[in-house]
Order: structure tokens, then C-alpha cells, then sequence
């Protein structure tokens, strides 16, 4: 490995434990980097240049209006909707509300693309009540935090739109992808909540009595308008009406106009969802500029060709460069989020496993479902970091319910793997 990768490579790893910002460490290491390999003059050039053109895309005003959907919809209390209706149909079955949760995080998921903003509203509408019930802690907060993983997942998914960019692969199909492995996935969240109050009778030990059927079905009513906004979602995407760059768009001011409308969002409101977007947004669009420069400096380095040429010649079968691929995708899970996992390997990774013979969305669908891990595993859990401050339950506690949905996932993991057909029959 030639000095200068070694030496940026080194400092990434280095501000990484730091905890510096994934953006700065990226930005700080490519600028060393591309110092010691061409010289001040080509790099101020750079840095004149780069952050604008990493950024100077209408595709990537995708990512603020999604984000702005998610917020949106947060703001405007619609998970509590559908965890409600989810609850009067299931809450005199033992383990019932952690599965109402499931299907309220399924619904959710299929209209908002963020994994922190699903955990932190599911977990405020049904922690209190798992509580007041007799759910153990560490199993009504597991539930709620596992469920926001579906987000990532489901379409519309930030993470897909993220990946769709930086590859260049057809966002649209992406969301295609991921449909029958979230599906797949919220099913086996049911299937290890059964299975955990039975061997674990006191992780849910009580169980209320039905409510009227009527009651029930007038629990559904609420509903309605989300279902709604699934429906023009999708059908203004997959119709051709729409773009996929300006689905976020139009699904943002669905929202709005559906939280005005039922008046549920008001200035407080509106402003609290603007200021959350930007927020997160420009976190966002700060890692884009970061990586920009980071990856001119791997393209200036020729990490990418030299990648293929030791794989070439190691003489590896390409289904075990897969599998540590995404080893290192799951490893990275521990400790970054998913769009600095992304922005750290696809441009490197991608092209490697395209000349083997794989399928971008394919890998596509894995990354995110490697990422959609991360999210609930310690040190960085970001979800289960949200959920505890929302619930004010100990992160420790958290993380002891995580781990058989956690087991579950690895297992979907592993099928998504063995038969790429779950991922590319949609799409094709």
C-alpha cells in the first residue's frame, strides 16, 4: 500500500475514535491525503471546487425532502394513529402491543424514510402503555427500537435514495427491492416477539381484554388519510407521474397539506419540522462534501483499480469477497451511521463487486440491510440511543432486549444473500 493511503487511512481511523464528525474526518484525512499524493497547488484546487460539485445536483435535493417528509409526518402525530388502531386489534393477545408496534412500524416505515424519526415516535406513543401493562423494559423498548429499522428498509428509504445517488443506480428500482425484504423482515419481528413471551413470560405478562368490535373498527378511522398518502405515494412513483427525485418532494407536501388539514400541524409544529430538516440535512449534505473530497483522493491514489487487481489476483471465489464485504459493512454498523458507511465503501466496494458479476441493487439491498443492523448495536445504536432518551429507560437496558431481533436479522441477512431473488424479482 502506497504512503499516502496509508497515512490518510490511518488518520481517518484515527479522528474516527475520536468521535471527530464523520464529515470532518473524512474531509481532514482526504486533504492530507491528497496533499502528500499531488502537491498545495492541485489540492487548493480541489477544495475550490469539490465541496460545490459534490453537492450541485438536482438529484440530491431528493435527500432534504424526504428528510422534510419524515419530519413532517412526525410532527403531525400520525404514528400514534396507526399504533393505536394496531393496538385495539391486538393488545388482548400476550405480546400484542409490541406486535401492534410491528404493524404501526410496517405502516410507518411505507411512508416516512427515517429509522430515528419512526424509533422516537413509535417509542413515545407505545412505551408508556407496554409500561402501564407490565412489559418489561427492556422488551417494550427493544420492540419499539428493532420496529424503526424497517424505515431503512421499506420504501421510500433515505437509505436507498442515499445509495441511488452516489451509484448512479435507478432510485426507483431500489425502492422496489427492499419491498419483500421488509416485508419478510417485519414478519419475522412477529415471529421472535411470539417466541420471546412464551420463553420469557415476564417480559409481557399481561393481557387486556378485547375491546368491542366496534370500538375496534373505529379505530381504523384515523388511519385512512395514511393510507392514503401510501397510496398517492406509490402510485405517483411507480405510474411514471412523478420522478423519483421528486417523490420527497411531492410526499413533503402531502404531508404538510394532510397535518394542516386535519389541523395537527400548526406554526410551532411547522417550524419545529423546518428547523429538524435543515438540521439534518445539512448533516447530510456535510458528510456529501466530506466524502467528495475523501473519494478524489482514493480515485487520485488508484485504491479502486489496485483493489481489483489484488482481489484478481488472490484468486478469491467472488461469493467469499461478498461475504467479507459485508463482514466490514456490519463491523463499520458498530460504530458509524449508515450514510458514512455508505460514503466510505460504495465507491470502492460497488464497482469491485459489479466487475464480479453482482447486481448494484442487489448490493444495494444488503448494504442497507447491514446498515438497518447497525442501528440497534452498541457502541453507536443510534436508535436505541433515540428510543432511551424518548423513554428514559438506560441505553444497557435497551440493548438486553435487542439481541434476539438482532439474531433475526443476521438470519435475514443470510436468506437476502442465498436467494438475491427476494431483492431483484420486483425490480425485474
Amino acid at each position: 500500500m502506497d504512503s499516502p493511503l496509508l497515512w490518510a487511512s490511518a488518520l481517518l481511523v484515527i479522528l474516527l475514535l475520536a468521535a471527530t464528525p464523520v464529515a470532518f474526518a473524512l474531509l481532514i484525512s482526504g486533504m492530507v491525503g491528497l496533499y502528500m499524493t499531488i502537491g498545495f497547488g492541485p489540492l487548493s484546487g480541489a477544495l475550490q471546487l469539490g465541496p460545490y460539485e459534490s453537492v450541485a445536483s438536482f438529484t440530491l435535493t431528493t435527500l432534504p425532502m424526504f428528510v422534510l417528509m419524515a419530519e413532517f409526518l412526525t410532527a403531525g402525530r400520525f404514528t400514534r394513529d396507526i399504533f393505536e388502531a394496531g393496538d385495539k386489534w391486538l393488545r388482548h393477545i400476550r405480546g400484542g402491543m409490541a406486535m401492534a408496534a410491528v404493524g404501526g412500524g410496517t405502516l410507518l416505515a411505507a411512508i416516512c424514510g427515517s429509522s430515528s424519526a419512526a424509533a422516537g415516535t413509535l417509542a413515545a406513543a407505545a412505551y408508556p402503555e407496554m409500561k402501564r401493562l407490565g412489559y418489561s423494559d427492556s422488551f417494550a423498548t427493544a420492540s419499539t427500537a428493532i420496529v424503526g429499522t424497517l424505515a431503512i428498509m421499506i420504501p421510500p428509504s433515505i437509505g436507498f435514495v442515499f445509495y441511488g445517488i452516489l451509484t448512479e443506480v435507478s432510485i426507483g428500482k431500489l425502492f422496489l427491492a427492499g419491498l419483500i425484504p421488509g416485508i419478510i423482515t417485519g414478519f419475522t419481528f412477529l415471529i421472535v416477539i411470539y417466541l420471546n413471551v412464551r420463553l420469557r413470560p415476564d417480559s409481557a405478562p399481561s393481557v387486556a381484554p378485547a375491546p368491542p368490535i366496534k370500538e375496534r373498527v373505529r379505530a381504523l378511522l384515523p388511519i385512512w388519510p395514511i393510507l392514503g398518502f401510501m397510496v398517492l405515494m406509490f402510485a405517483g412513483l411507480y405510474s411514471g407521474a412523478v420522478t423519483a427525485t421528486e417523490i420527497g418532494a411531492v410526499g413533503a407536501f402531502l404531508a404538510l397539506v394532510f397535518g394542516v388539514v386535519m389541523r395537527r400541524i400548526g406554526w410551532k409544529e411547522f417550524y419545529g419540522a423546518m428547523a429538524a430538516s435543515a438540521r439534518n440535512s445539512i448533516m447530510i449534505f456535510t458528510i456529501i462534501i466530506g466524502a467528495g473530497i475523501f473519494g478524489l483522493f482514493l480515485t487520485v491514489s488508484g485504491m479502486t483499480q489496485s483493489l481489483l487487481v489484488m482481489v484478481t489476483e488472490a484468486g478469491l471465489n467472488r461469493w467469499t469477497i461478498l461475504l467479507i464485504v459485508v463482514a466490514i459493512w456490519l463491523f463499520l454498523g458498530f460504530f458509524l451511521e449508515q450514510f458514512a458507511i455508505q460514503v466510505l465503501t460504495v465507491p470502492v466496494v460497488v464497482p469491485l463487486l459489479m466487475q464480479l458479476g453482482f447486481d448494484p441493487i442487489w448490493i444495494g439491498v444488503l448494504l442497507v440491510k447491514a446498515g438497518e443492523i447497525g442501528v440497534v448495536t452498541p457502541p453507536m445504536g443510534l436508535n436505541v440511543f433515540v428510543v432511551s432518551s424518548v423513554t428514559k429507560v438506560d441505553v444497557n437496558t435497551v440493548f438486553r432486549g435487542i439481541w434476539p431481533f438482532v439474531l433475526a436479522e443476521l438470519v435475514i441477512l443470510g436468506l437476502l444473500i442465498a436467494v438475491p431473488q427476494l431483492s431483484l424479482w420486483l425490480p425485474g
